[in-house]
């Protein structure tokens, strides 16, 4: 049994960690529900076929955290004491900097074992869908696992489709079965060091690098607690501008960091930055390096430079940018300042010549509503709606342009003068595609 402790004692090691790429809700339904059964299963049959001490957990998933949870602590730790690493092959999977970071975190204890990492994965692999060899990456590619023992409807389809497929059941339970035979083996054949825990986000990923479509740039403009003007509770503050916290006055939990968890449920990798710091980034219309989303604290608009700087982020409009706009409505001072400070972000964000303005606005809300996002629910769907329509503009961007001919096109850009005193908005109604950069990001 794999006993060696590297260095400190851990009093529960999980016999196997699940490794999957989380995937975004589909309507109504949550799609990662069959891989939340599938790890129960696994979890039985593991222990059905060893003596495990129960202080020791059988398995880790990190879908059973719940939601304010310090989620990568925890899978830090896990990944610092499982005995097996379980991961779900699915083109998502080797897409994903999460994953990828998993694997690295996982493989940099099994390069470390006695007789060398070549002896010592402990990887046991699962084929959620099915996979070609050359769709792999590397070190993927390397792991010793022969699937074609496993039923030919397994091998070819995976293990979604099993599960999918009533008739199918037999199967599904035969692969399950010789799954949790194998992760048994492997974790007594091989000898994994315990080690202590490091942050596993601080990894590079195992795998290639992600598209700059997938790198989503999340932008916090706010303030800190000791910045806040004297009208306003700075309870909502922390010491860092990305630690607002507009729905749960001293929450220890920043709003940014839901969105960071939603985003990695969409196969996105995101960052967390303050506006100010990220602004000339997210304003390049040249050469962007990925999609963002700004979330705005309306309070800040006040302030006159931080104003001013939002208006050019505003006129230039690029399209891979979404805005939106958390406003609590059971904040007693933002039910106060609702009508002042909404009609200061329609002036500040509305781009001239148009009424609509690069904003997410509550679910419900009309056109005429100054209201934001009122609660942390709505704020949620919303900002998984800005993401996505985000990451589609990066991706679209330039791909309809009009057919070259023998004269070349003016450029306004090049009229007008620098893009810092130029307003670059659109009339209502003009197509989009029209100007180089710039997009309606309004839902």
């Amino acid at each position: 049994m794999n006993a060696a402790d590297g260095g400190r004692k851990a009093p529960a090691k999980p016999h196997f960690f699940l490794s999957y790429a989380h995937m975004p809700t589909v309507g109504t339904r949550n799609p990662n529900l069959r891989v939340a059964r599938f790890y129960q299963d696994l979890c039985e049959a593991v222990l059905q076929l060893t003596p495990l001490p129960t202080a020791d957990p059988v398995g880790f998933m990190d879908e059973t955290m719940h939601q304010g949870d310090n989620w990568a602590a925890k899978i830090s730790d896990a990944l610092a004491t499982c005995r097996v690493f379980v991961p779900l092959y699915h083109p998502r999977y080797f897409r994903s900097t999460p994953c990828g970071q998993e694997w690295y975190t996982f493989a940099q204890r099994s390069a470390g074992a006695p007789g060398g990492p070549a002896r010592n994965t402990a990887i046991v692999p699962v084929l959620w869908v099915g996979m070609r060899e050359e769709a792999l990456p590397p070190v993927a590619s390397a792991v010793q696992f022969n699937h074609s023992t496993f039923p030919e409807e397994y091998a070819a389809d995976g293990l979604y489709a099993l599960m999918a497929q009533r008739h199918h059941r037999d199967r599904y339970e035969q692969v399950v079965f010789k799954l949790a035979r194998r992760i048994v083996e492997v974790a007594l054949e091989t000898v994994v060091p315990v080690v202590e825990p490091v942050d596993f986000t601080t990894h590079p990923s195992a795998f290639p690098k992600s598209s700059p479509a997938d790198q989503l740039t999340i932008a916090v403009l706010s303030f800190r607690d000791t910045e806040v003007p004297p009208h306003r509770d700075p309870g909502y503050y922390g010491a860092g501008r990305t630690d607002w916290q507009p729905y749960v006055r001293g929450s220890a939990s920043a709003l940014a960091e839901q969105p960071a968890q939603l985003a990695r449920q969409c196969d996105l990798n995101p960052t967390i930055h303050e506006f100010d710091a990220a602004a000339a980034r997210l304003m390049e219309l040249e050469q962007p390096g990925g999609p963002g989303v700004v979330l705005v604290d309306r309070w800040v608009l006040e302030n006159p430079e931080r104003r001013e700087l939002v208006r050019e982020f505003a006129r230039r409009n690029p399209a891979w940018v979404t805005v939106v706009e958390p406003w609590n409505r059971d904040d007693p001072q933002c039910v106060a300042y609702n009508s002042m400070l909404g009609a200061l972000s329609d002036e500040v964000l509305r781009q001239r010549g148009r009424m609509a303005r690069p904003s997410f606005r509550a679910p419900a809300a009309d056109l005429g509503d100054s209201e934001g996002i009122p609660t942390a629910r709505d704020f949620g769907v919303a900002f998984q709606h800005a993401a996505v329509r985000a990451q589609r503009a990066f991706k679209e961007r330039g791909l309809r342009r009009p057919a070259a001919s023998s004269e070349s096109r003016p450029r306004l850009r090049d009229a007008f003068g620098p893009l810092t005193r130029t307003t670059l908005g659109r009339p209502a109604g003009t197509d989009p595609d029209e100007d180089d950069h710039g997009g309606n990001h309004d839902v």
